[in-house]
């Protein structure tokens, strides 16, 4: 890949990381989740910082947002040695962005 290239990862029901070669940088552009369990978060192998919060909007549907927003599009940076992970093994879901660093 090179700067400026997209991604998008679909993630099963395992607890799953997006984790960058090294030297590479990622911005998450975007993601969605089938359920309202499962938390995404930055990990840098042992320690786990949600920037979701889950919920229920009444209708049915699961829904994630950043903490104390309502929006699933976000600019978040990831790399080699900070990156994303889903955890649990309930929902299934979507990660998508753009390399922005070489």
């Amino acid at each position: 890949m090179a700067i400026g290239d997209s991604f998008a990862v679909l993630l099963g029901t395992a607890e799953t990381d997006r984790q960058p070669s090294s030297g590479v940088e990622e911005q998450l552009t975007s993601y969605v989740k089938s359920g309202a369990t499962d938390s995404v978060g930055h990990y840098n192998g042992s320690l786990f910082i949600a920037i979701s919060g889950t919920g229920h909007t009444g209708d049915g549907y699961g829904t994630v947002g950043l903490l104390g927003l309502t929006t699933n599009d976000t600019r978040i940076v990831s790399t080699n040695s900070v990156y994303l992970r889903k955890e649990g093994t309930s929902d299934r879901g979507f990660f998508g962005g753009i390399q922005t660093g070489a």
